[in-house]
């Protein structure tokens, strides 16, 4: 049986708690929607499971986006760029596999198993975000050293631009590809 990630998002660190800043609190969103994502995609086959692996490629560009122009930059800035910079790398390696994932038609031999994979990575990767590196800015939040908040409708109007951008193009073109030593210097 195919693992049920989707459970996951009423549990510990995942739920969404009543006093999570906006930014945090839209993240978890996200994240709960790519559980339920990836935990369709274990049990869909054919033209289903390219439509759900469709939809996890875009929001995952759409998400990896924001936290990489906005959210990253500030947790770097809160001294996290350990959890940043690894944040980064897991980025990076879940952009190749959609990127190729996007550009095959579904009917591949390994189609199934690259969707697995990237969703394995995915998992991995939100979940040591809702358990880490959310906590701490979190605690920063507290503590009055960021308002994350604010940062949330920062992030929220960007993601809603990069929608729009898909809906008018089909693409969301180019967007700022962070790398460690770009987030170093923000």
């Amino acid at each position: 049986m195919a693992e049920n990630y989707a459970a996951r998002n009423g549990k510990g660190y995942h739920r969404i708690a009543k006093d999570d800043p906006a930014a945090i609190a839209l993240l978890k969103q996200e994240h709960h929607r790519f559980r339920e994502l990836f935990t369709e995609a274990n049990e869909a086959e054919g033209a289903r499971l390219k439509h759900i692996a469709d939809e996890i490629c875009l929001r995952l560009d759409v998400h990896m986006t924001i936290e990489e122009e906005i959210l990253y930059p500030a947790g770097k800035a809160l001294g996290e760029g350990d959890e940043v910079d690894e944040g980064i790398v897991e980025h990076d390696a879940g952009k190749t596999l959609a990127a190729e994932i996007a550009q095959l038609s579904g009917r591949e031999e390994l189609y199934k198993s690259k969707v697995h994979v990237l969703g394995e990575q995915t998992i991995h990767h939100i979940d040591e975000e809702d358990e880490e590196l959310f906590e701490d800015m979190k605690k920063a939040h507290v503590a009055g050293k960021i308002d994350l908040d604010a940062l949330g409708e920062t992030m929220r109007a960007r993601q809603a631009q990069l929608y729009r951008k898909v809906e008018a193009s089909g693409d969301l073109g180019p967007t700022a590809e962070a790398d460690a030593e770009e987030i170093a210097r923000v």
